[in-house]
């Protein structure tokens, strides 16, 4: 349903593709409600993270309404209305699920597994059965999944999909069947991430996967560096061009090119003019410039008369965090960056566990990097909504369970009902 809302968004209407997108949010809350009602019973089981996350979402919110308010060129108020919902909705929408589920977490990896891969075979029968494109945007002769809401958004798609398919292919004397089929859906999806070409992206997927390989996914330091993603890519376009021209990799890899490796298809030049307004302009620093803020800055004008791009409010930074600093502020993104950390950490110790949650730690990883070099963790993309969805397990509490002391006070059972309601505490607790 976000798939195609994401269509319709482009293609016919912004405001029936995002009320489309959130129809589905709305009838699980529209559900749950109605549950309680007949339960006759509520608990609040959220945490720090909840009202943490909700103070982004404002901002976010409030961006999109000076962008209005400023006349934005693609700006309406119902628009603005609508996709306002869209990016609170869903969180809630997942909020919504999990507390219904209680204590059911082990399911949601295999759900979301399935929800993803679903996404992902409407796009392949769009594409290659309907002949559909993606609206928002194209390459001639690259894989181009119509129902996602930019080009390099399907190669994040397959990366996630892999990234969770991991923790099954461990388990291969298990079921060997099911062995066998997810290793053939793990290579379909590698040859459908080449038939994209993200460069970025296969890097940062390549750089995790080779984490997991030699198990350092966990090292410290992690976070840290996906912070410093940029200026590190920004300093080595060079050394990149001499990798991707080792024996194999520039067969694999099309379109080297020196100058097109070197400013990553042209995204460094939007880098370096969000780095000179963060290092010299600095207008709107604290609390941004409302959505698309480089516009009404003519922060990027340089790079659309590069590019002969004329409708300049189309052009974005390429990044999720700069997006954030320079249309919603400098404390709106250290907001964001709280966040970034408390899920990290939140996953990181569920994979030190071995916990079954513990699987989307590596989809954390690759969140963390993917978003300073692209937007597809950015407003109301497909990327921040599976972020909202492992934000919104992380916001969640346990529900604690007491169990019923047995009647005799001496024997096994009672000691057993002891050990069972400390550790559930415990757990609580963490």
């Amino acid at each position: 349903m976000f798939g195609f809302g994401t269509y319709m968004s482009a293609f016919k209407s912004p405001a029936l593709g995002y009320f489309i997108s959130i129809l589905p949010h709305i009838l699980i809350l529209l559900f749950y409600g109605v549950d309680l009602l007949y339960k006759k019973v509520f608990s609040i089981r959220l945490n720090l993270l909840y009202s943490i996350m909700l103070i982004y979402l404002i901002s976010a919110v409030l961006a999109l309404f000076v962008a209005l308010w400023k006349n934005l060129p693609e700006a309406t108020l119902v628009g603005t209305l609508t996709k306002s919902v869209l990016v609170v909705i869903p969180f809630h929408g997942f909020i919504a699920v999990i507390l219904y589920n209680d204590n059911r977490k082990t399911l949601l990896i295999k759900m979301t597994c399935i929800s993803l891969s679903l996404l992902l075979f409407i796009n392949l029968l769009g594409y290659f059965g309907l002949g559909l494109s993606n609206e928002v945007h194209s390459i001639d002769g690259r894989l181009n999944f119509p129902f996602l809401d930019g080009f390099y958004s399907g190669a994040s798609l397959l990366a996630i999909i892999n990234l969770l398919l991991i923790p099954y292919l461990k388990k291969f004397t298990d079921n060997p069947l099911q062995f066998i089929g997810l290793s053939s859906f793990f290579v379909l999806n590698m040859v459908l991430f080449l038939m994209i070409n993200s460069r970025l992206a296969t890097m940062i997927f390549l750089f995790i996967l080779t984490l997991i390989l030699f198990r350092a996914i966990r090292a410290k330091g992690i976070y840290l560096l996906s912070m410093f993603t940029l200026p590190i890519l920004m300093s080595s376009g060079l050394i990149i061009y001499k990798i991707m021209q080792w024996p194999g990799l520039n067969t694999l890899l099309k379109r080297v090119d020196l100058e097109d490796v070197m400013t990553f298809n042209g995204r460094a030049y939007l880098w370096q003019d969000a780095i000179d307004w963060l290092t010299k302009g600095q207008e709107g620093l604290f609390f941004g410039n409302g959505f698309k803020g480089h516009y009404y800055l003519g922060m990027v004008n340089d790079v659309a008369k590069l590019w002969n791009e004329k409708d300049i409010h189309h052009l974005h930074l390429h990044s999720t965090s700069l997006e954030i600093i320079v249309c919603q502020g400098l404390i709106f993104f250290a907001v964001f960056a709280f966040i970034l950390y408390k899920i990290y950490s939140y996953y990181r110790e569920r994979h030190k566990e071995s916990s079954i949650e513990g699987a989307f730690f590596p989809v954390i990883v690759y969140l963390l990097f993917i978003i300073q070099v692209d937007t597809f963790v950015y407003d109301d993309s497909m990327g921040f909504v599976i972020l909202s969805l492992l934000v919104a397990n992380a916001a969640v509490t346990l529900k604690l369970q007491v169990l019923k002391p047995p009647k005799q006070i001496g024997d096994y059972s009672f000691r057993k009902w002891i050990v069972g309601t400390v550790a559930l505490k415990s757990h609580s607790i963490n």
